[in-house]
């Protein structure tokens, strides 16, 4: 294992790492989402890494991203510092200056907020500035868009490709905003805040900070709802906004379709057959699992697109509410691991085989 008196260049430390835990170049370039040939010009010193990618690399390997960069900080403090492109606030002692703008109206935790990712960007751009990497957000924020769930639709379509996603949905969403050097962190937030982002002025970046104790369903939710929060604050002239009323639930509209584009909806229900009317909680819970959201948010986004009768999707929701309290820690449903496309095409018919009886009726 590295140690405190072992100072490697990260590109040797990246090459160790992978050697301790018997893989391979392919099997490590895989798992951090990057080219086998990436990974070998990068462990040769010939690739400088970016940001997105040095924690793409120590997630893969298991590691915090100081276990890469504070090997290779002496010798990396020793080479002269790279200016940046950035063209933001000046450098003071290689640290650019940390001032945080809440994008939202700030709660009452958000100065001590702001504080803890104040250091944590510090510290992130201290290693940057060592290693000549650009830590500006790449992501185009300023959009023209109306107010309307039309718009919503449009900016999140628009979003999506701007972050390469296409219109097929993705679990990884932080990854795609890390690839854009959009800082997401997980800690500690007020019980109230699921989740506050920051954008620095200065050194032109946007962070989003997600609260520990929240499930997956939950975190991708709020990142989808920051992301639409950060393109608002920049049509808002970069000023802090309430995201209060009309704001509230176009974020929540932009969320929803940012998170399940309507052509995948659309496929996976013409996949698996559902009419209108067929929808049972075993079907709802595998089709919502591959655009990994909650069951509850996966119905209201088939109800505004008119893919589930009303009368039913009130009927689903009382179950998943009573389920939720009866099963607070689990709290999302998930299919069961033996599930397969067989049975749910066989409950779908099932329920359309119901619905063909009550018609004849």
């Amino acid at each position: 294992m590295l140690n405190q008196n072992q100072f490697l260049a990260p590109s040797a430390a990246v090459k160790q790492l992978r050697s301790e835990r018997m893989m391979s170049q392919l099997e490590l370039s895989r798992l951090a989402g990057i080219s086998a040939a990436q990974l070998c010009k990068i462990e040769r010193g010939r690739n400088d890494m970016t940001a997105s990618t040095l924690r793409r690399l120590a997630a893969a390997l298991d590691v915090p991203v100081s276990a890469i960069l504070e090997c290779g900080a002496e010798r990396n403090a020793e080479r002269p510092s790279r200016p940046r492109s950035s063209g933001g606030a000046p450098f003071r002692d290689g640290v650019a200056g940390f001032r945080y703008t809440p994008i939202r109206s700030p709660c009452a935790e958000s100065g001590k907020i702001a504080a803890s990712l104040e250091d944590i960007e510090k510290r992130t751009a201290a290693q940057e500035e060592r290693l000549g990497i650009n830590g500006q957000s790449t992501l185009h924020l300023a959009y023209s868009y109306g107010d309307d769930g039309r718009s919503a639709e449009i900016l999140a379509r628009d979003m999506r490709v701007s972050l390469g996603m296409g219109t097929q949905p993705t679990r990884d969403i932080a990854g795609a905003l890390e690839s854009r050097n959009v800082l997401v962190v997980h800690m500690s937030l007020p019980a109230s805040a699921k989740s506050a982002s920051f954008y620095n002025s200065g050194r032109k970046t946007l962070l989003i900070a997600l609260n520990s104790s929240n499930t997956p369903e939950r975190n991708a939710y709020q990142l989808a709802y920051e992301l639409g929060a950060a393109a608002h604050f920049a049509a808002n002239g970069w000023n802090t906004f309430a995201d209060e009323g009309s704001v509230h639930l176009f974020l929540r509209a932009f969320a929803a379709a940012f998170l399940m584009p309507e052509e995948a909806v659309r496929g996976a229900v013409a996949r698996l057959g559902v009419k209108p009317g067929g929808w049972t909680m075993p079907v709802l819970v595998y089709a919502k699992e591959r655009f990994g959201v909650s069951a509850e948010a996966f119905a209201l986004r088939l109800e505004s697109l008119g893919l589930i009768a009303p009368s039913l999707r009130h009927k689903l929701r009382d179950e998943l509410r009573a389920r939720y309290t009866a099963h607070p820690r689990s709290m999302e449903p998930h299919p069961p691991k033996n599930q397969t496309r067989l049975d749910v095409l066989g409950a779908v018919a099932e329920a359309n085989g119901g619905i063909k009886e009550k018609m004849a009726r």
